[in-house]
Formats: structure tokens, sequence, C-alpha cells
């Protein structure tokens, strides 16, 4: 069969595949040379492996790209590639290399002796840098200038010869590209190799991984790696290359300490190589995150211990047990590896496990594959595993759910002294159970952050609860799902939050008249926001409690047998640190609140309440919350009269809409940081004054039966929104709007306001203008008023003609 498409993943190729008879033309057809096949061939018995293999990817051409990709679109080239490419052979052969070869060195065959006692040996070539050889100098000591890809070659008398790529004839290290030069000083020989040749000793400094070179797509890059010390006192350096354009590059000398960083900006993103000059024995630790890398150099990190490679595009599984034989942090988040080429490498099993070193105790594989987890392979591979992240960061990428090889999902156990664990934005259904040293969640006795949130469908059969062993347990997020309340947490002094929103299941915070978490001295955040939680309000017993949100759930509020009050009086009289506290239910008893309840929470800074018209009785007392902040108490049937915040004066936004409240709406005065107040939907009867309130912009008091005059707002300077309509309003006071030059609604439809009160709001609106040009301005005199007349109707053509929208009946 011919190969009619001339362009297949991005090669040019114009020859026939499958029928052509001669082997040699099979092979040119493919772009693949019998030369470069001949260095393969037998690298097996010369201790090469398969890993090997796949790092010569530059010889003549990317043979082990080039061959993945025909494999996909012809099967003709296994034969082929049988007869010439094994690993059987003794590596032998010229080199022709643009690129790195990596790995530690090149085997070649050489002869031992002379006439029929010569013998046949083994001996290594360093390639890691095209080739990496100490220059000509005699002697040659360390600190001799390094020539990379220099000819290297035997004369007749037996000596070593170096000489430059195209200076004396006979064999030698072939490469395409142009040797390089010493650049930085942090280049120092990381080998030195000692021959005798001819009965000569002769002294080889190599350079082996130098420059560690990765390849990205990037614009911007942060970059950062870790030495295990200096070498010299010696500071590694960085180059930034466009592969494109090698004369465009940037380079980074001499960058930190044990620590280097670089930050890269451009204003184009480019396929960039990102090159890194150090002794790769002395790096410690890897970050470099956001570069679209697609592949590892194969070069072998001894003392490497953290290896951050997120948000990349590697998608084949790196073997880090060669990279980084002594690894403890690996974290390759938000990488596409369930797009592998190697098909059974497409899910996180025991396959890709075993290509991690077992020392790793820190584990990061958040959207990285799919599919269900056997749930033990984690546990049984990494003994020491502190943290494992499994969670997705968004909602996109792979994820964890059940399929055909298991349809419950089960979380994977870990061993018993992990204390993250991290499972966020998945699918998994159940706990499972413990299996000897692989443990389940519940199980964990060092667990310290827990984090199963967002995995809509998990439950439990039976209480959700933490191990009685567990003291050091601090952070629970099981949010959004089937959950109930944990349980197993009463006393534990470590735990402070707890994230249990949105969960179908919670139950009641009081079990058999105890509070689930009573006397977790720690606890600050409890929140249980859009989760069922049923029954009677706890005595909560967290000293440090600051974030109380019970909002849309379904409490009945009152005490453990007593429903004198929907919150009873000493409910927070252990939580002096409370700074939130929000509670809405429409199951909430029909009885006031305690009018003490607040007096022990002095730093209360948000107070959210909301009964829909169950609670009544009066506001309770405020005075003691000199910090209040928020004031949401929406929809509940109080009554009596409205706080005049005196006690109060950093209040900023007030909501007590929706009740039964009466009387007059006290003076306002002093409160710099009101914005917002809303009190429609009440019995309010009058208004009062308002004074140096600086900062007051919306005030809306429609829908109720508030009479007389309105006020002047002169001490409103910044006032945006007026709204009083539909109350019985008759009165106006001269100069009452004047000033507010900032005006931009005001609603007094259906009041009974006077002729003349109306043509002075007409008179002072028009002065307001005349001080102030402005357009887009609303006014609303429609439903009950009187007309506008005389002077009043020409000043609102002019106000009209300028922007502004004026009606009236």
């Amino acid at each position: 069969m011919a190969l009619k498409n001339p362009k297949l993943f991005g090669l040019n190729v114009f020859s026939a595949l499958a029928d052509v008879v001669d082997r040699e033309q099979s092979l040119n057809s493919l772009n693949l040379y019998s030369r470069d096949l001949d260095i393969i061939r037998g690298s097996q018995n010369a201790g090469a492996s398969s890993g090997d293999w796949i790092s010569f990817s530059r010889l003549i051409d990317p043979l082990y790209r080039t061959l993945d990709r025909y494999k996909t679109d012809s099967e003709a080239y296994g034969t082929l590639l049988d007869a010439r490419a094994g690993t059987e052979r003794t590596l032998f052969g010229n080199l022709s290399i643009n690129g790195i070869l990596s790995g530690n060195a090149v085997r070649y065959r050489y002869l031992d002796g002379t006439g029929s006692g010569a013998t046949v040996k083994i001996a290594d070539i360093s390639t890691s840098r095209v080739s990496a050889w100490s220059s000509s100098a005699s002697p040659v000591i360390s600190t001799s200038p390094i020539s990379y890809g220099a000819q290297v070659s035997i004369k007749s008398g037996g000596a070593l010869q170096f000489g430059t790529q195209s200076g004396t004839t006979g064999p030698r290290l072939r490469t395409s590209l142009v040797p390089q030069v010493k650049e930085f000083a942090s280049e120092f020989p990381t080998s030195k190799i000692t021959c005798t040749i001819g009965g000569q000793s002769v002294v080889l400094y190599a350079m082996k991984g130098i420059p560690l070179i990765f390849t990205g797509f990037f614009r911007n890059l942060n970059a950062s790696i870790g030495l295990t010390s200096l070498i010299s006192n010696t500071s590694a350096s960085w180059k930034i290359v466009e592969t494109a354009n090698p004369n465009n590059f940037t380079n980074f000398a001499n960058r930190g300490n044990t620590t280097s960083s670089i930050k890269f900006r451009s204003s184009v993103s480019r396929e960039r190589y990102i090159q890194f000059y150090y002794n790769p024995d002395n790096i410690s630790k890897i970050t470099l995150t956001s570069a679209n890398i697609t592949e590892l150099p194969a070069v072998k990190l001894q003392n490497a211990t953290e290896l951050n490679f997120s948000n990349n595009q590697l998608r084949n599984f790196p073997d880090f047990t060669f990279i980084s034989p002594t690894l403890q942090s690996l974290n390759l988040i938000n990488n596409p590896l369930s797009q592998s080429e190697i098909e059974t490498e497409r899910k996180l099993n025991s396959a890709v496990l075993n290509k991690i070193p077992t020392s790793v105790r820190d584990l990061y594989l958040a959207q990285t594959f799919f599919g269900s987890i056997p749930q033990n392979i984690i546990a049984n591979r990494f003994a020491n595993l502190r943290i494992l992240n499994l969670s997705r960061t968004n909602d996109t990428g792979p994820y964890y759910h059940p399929d055909t090889d298991d349809a419950t999902c089960q979380l994977p156990n870990v061993p018993i002294d992990c204390e993250t664990y991290s499972v966020s934005r998945n699918d998994f259904r159940s706990f499972g159970t413990s299996v000897g040293a692989a443990k389940s969640v519940p199980d964990l006795t060092n667990l310290i952050s827990l984090d199963v949130s967002l995995n809509w469908n998990l439950s439990v059969v039976g209480p959700f609860s933490i191990a009685d062993g567990n003291i050091v347990i601090q952070s629970i997020r099981s949010h959004h799902t089937k959950l109930p309340l944990p349980t197993g947490l009463s006393g534990k002094n470590s735990f402070t939050t707890l994230y249990h929103y949105w969960c179908r299941n919670a139950g009641p915070l009081v079990n058999g008249g105890t509070y689930l978490y009573d006397n977790c001295n720690s606890l600050s955040t409890l929140h249980l926001y859009g989760s069922n939680v049923t029954g009677s309000l706890p005595k909560f017993t967290n000293a440090a409690l600051s974030y109380l949100d019970l909002r849309l759930t379904n409490l009945t509020g009152g005490g453990p047998g007593d429903e004198t009050n929907v919150i009873p009086e000493r409910t927070f009289e252990k939580c002096p640190n409370l700074q939130y506290m929000l509670l809405q239910s429409p199951l909430l008893l029909t009885a006031p609140i305690h009018p003490n309840v607040f007096s022990y929470t002095p730093n209360l800074y948000y107070l959210w309440y909301i009964s829909y018209g169950r609670t009544t009785g009066n506001i309770p007392s405020l005075t003691l919350n000199s910090n209040l902040r928020f004031l949401v108490l929406h929809y509940n049937k109080f009554t009596g009269t409205m706080p005049s915040f005196t006690s109060n004066p950093n209040i900023r936004y007030v909501n007590i809409t929706y009740n039964a409240l009466s009387g007059a709406i006290p003076p306002l005065k002093n409160l710099q940081n009101l914005n917002r107040l809303l009190v429609y939907n009440n019995q309010f009867t009058s208004l009062s004054t308002f004074a140096n309130l600086s900062n007051f912009q919306y005030f809306y008091a429609q829908s109720n039966k508030l009479s007389g005059e309105i006020p002047s707002f002169a001490g409103c300077p910044n006032l945006l929104y007026l709204i009083l309509f539909n109350n019985l309003l008759t009165d106006y006071k001269t100069g009452g709007l004047a000033t507010n030059y900032k005006l931009r609604y005001l609603d007094l439809s259906g009041n009974l306001l006077t002729g003349q009160a109306v043509n002075q709001i007409i008179a002072d609106l028009l002065i307001n203008y005349n001080t102030v040009n402005r357009g887009g301005v609303t006014v609303n005199l429609r439903g009950g008023n009187a007309l506008p007349s005389g002077v009043a109707l020409d000043s609102i053509d002019i106000l009209r003609s300028k922007g502004w929208s004026i009606v009236y009946n």
C-alpha cells in the first residue's frame, strides 16, 4: 500500500512504505538510516535498556518520535525494525548527533591488545552534551578550557589525538552541531576519566548533563532550581533560546545561591529551550511550571528530592525511578497524562506508579488521569506517603470516576501516617475498607487535612467518623457530598475548620443532647451553608469560633430541651471571638431571640438572620457590638422600634426589611461608614434627621406608613438613591435636596405630597442641577401627590432638556 498523503504528523513523506522489496530502500523511504540503526543494534548486551534506546532521540532523525508516529499509520514498520534495530548486539559505528543523547555515556567496542591475543571490550564516551571532552592542553587539568563536539581519534602510534571538528582526519565522533565554547562560570567538568593508551596515562574531563535542557512553548516563565551546594562558590546560570532562531536568546548568568531563579518575559509566545548550567548531581529540586513542556530530558538527577512540573503538557509518564531515584516530592498537577501514547498508562495504575520511586512522600497527581484507581496500589507502593493530592483545580480535564474496573469508585487507601488527603472535584462514591497497612480515610490517625469535597455522590453507610486516635486533625472539607456531619471530633483541640456546605445528609449538630464539636477550642470556622442541618442549636463551646454559617439549613432552633427562645441567651456565651453569625431556616421556632444573646460576642462583625416570618419579638440588643458592620434581619416578624446604632459607629449595611417594626425611624447621626439603609415593608410612621453621614448612598424606605415631612438630606453629600414610595408623606423641608449633587434616583410616588411640597422639591432640584450640571437623574412623583404648577412646570422642562427623567400624574 502506498502512502498518498505527502504530509503526515508534520513529516514530509513522498515515498511508498510497504511496497518496496529492497530492505535498505524500505528504510530510506521511512527516513530511517542504517547507520543510526547500527548504533542502536545490540546495545542490550552492552548494558543498555529500552529507556536508553529512547534517549537516542536525536541521531540523523528523531527515531523514537518518528517511529511512534509511523506506528499509528502503518504496521509495516515492525518487520523493518526487527531486521535492523534490535538490542541484542554490541553497539558500534560513528554517531551523527544533533542534540542531547543524555544518559551517562554511549558505549563502543575496542580491541584490547594486538594480534591473536586481542580481546573485544566495551568503553564509554561522554555524550551528554554532544560530546564534552577536555581540550588538547598538555597536561590537561580541571581548569583547562573545554571544547564540545571536538574530534577524538587514535593516531597510528597509539597516542590520543585531540582536534577541532574539521581539524584532523581519521575516526572521530561526529556531530552536526557547531562546537560550543565554555560560556558560563558554572560549566565545570562533571567527570574525570583516566585512560592508558600505548602505555601512556591520559586524563579526560567530561561534562555530563550540562546544560540541562527543557523544550517549552511560552511567553513568560518563572523557574527555580535548588542546589545541594555550590561548586567553588559559583552560582548557576540559565539561557532561554528560541528554537527557530538560536541567535535570539537571553542569558541569566550567575543567578542566586543554592536557589537559582529566573523570570523571563516576552511579548510573544515561542518554542524555546530552557537551558540550565550546573552539575546535575548538585540539583536538589526543580520548579518549572506552565511552560508547555511535553517531555523531560533523560538525565539522571541523582540528588533531586523535589520536582514540580505542574501545568505543562506531559503526556507520556516519565520514568522517575531513573531520573530521580531519591525523589520525595513529585508534582505533575494538570498535565494531560491520560492522553499517553502508551495505552496501558492512561489511568493511574501499577504501570504508572512503578515509574515513581518508593521514596516519594508527597504525590500531586491532580487533573492528570481519569477513571477508577485500584484501591490499595498507592498505599502498597509508598509506605512513607504524607501528602496525596488527586484533586482537580477546575471543572475541565480528566477526573477520577466509576468505570468498568470499579463501578463503586472507592477512594484510594493510603498508609496510616498520611497527613494530607485531597481528592476534590471528582466522582468517588465510597470510602471502602482498610486492608492491612492500606488504610481507609476514617482510619487515619495522623491525618491533618482532609478534602473530599465536590464528590457529589460520595456517601457512607453509618457515621462519617474520624479515627478516635487522631489528635492532630485540623481541617475537613466535605462540602457538596452526601456525607453526614463528621463525628468523632469532640474535644479535639487541633480541629480548626469544617466546610460541610451543600450536603444533603448533614443531620443534627446535637446528638443525644451532646454538641458534635463540644470543646473543640481551636475550631474557628463552621461553614454549613445550604446543608440539611436539622434539630436544635447547641451551646457552642468553641472559644476560637469566628465564622458560623447556618444559612439555608433546616434547623428548628432553641436549645436542647429549651424552646422559650429561638436562640437561647447562652448559645454563644463561650464564643467571645465570634465575628460572623449567619442563620437562615424555614423551620425555626415561632419565638423571639433572647435580647441578650449577642452581649457575649463583642467582636460581632456580620449578623444575618432570616426566619421567613417566624421569629417574633424585638430585635435583640446590639449595644455591646461596637464592631458590627453588616446587619441583615430581613424577612422576619420583629416588632418594636429600629435601633439608632449609636453604639455601632462602624455600621455599614442595614437590612431590616419585611418585618413589623413601627414608630419613627430614629435620628441617624455621625455614622461615617453607613452606606445602605433598607427599611422597606415595615410599619414605620415618621422620618427623623440624617446628619453627618458622609458615605450614605442608598436609603430604601418604601411601603411603610411614613407621614409628615420629608427631612433634609443635606448631611448625606453622597446620597445616590432615595426611595420613599407608597407612604403617607405630605410635606417637604425646603432645601432638603438642594445640595445632594450625586443624586441619581428619587422615587416619591404613591404619597400625599401637597402642591407646595411638590413645587418646592422641583425648585430645589433645579438649584441642585444649576450647581452641578449633569444628566441621567430619574424623579418619580406619580400616584397620590399633587401636580406641579407654575414655575415648577418650566423647571421640569429645563431639567428634562438636560437629560433628567421626571414623571408625575
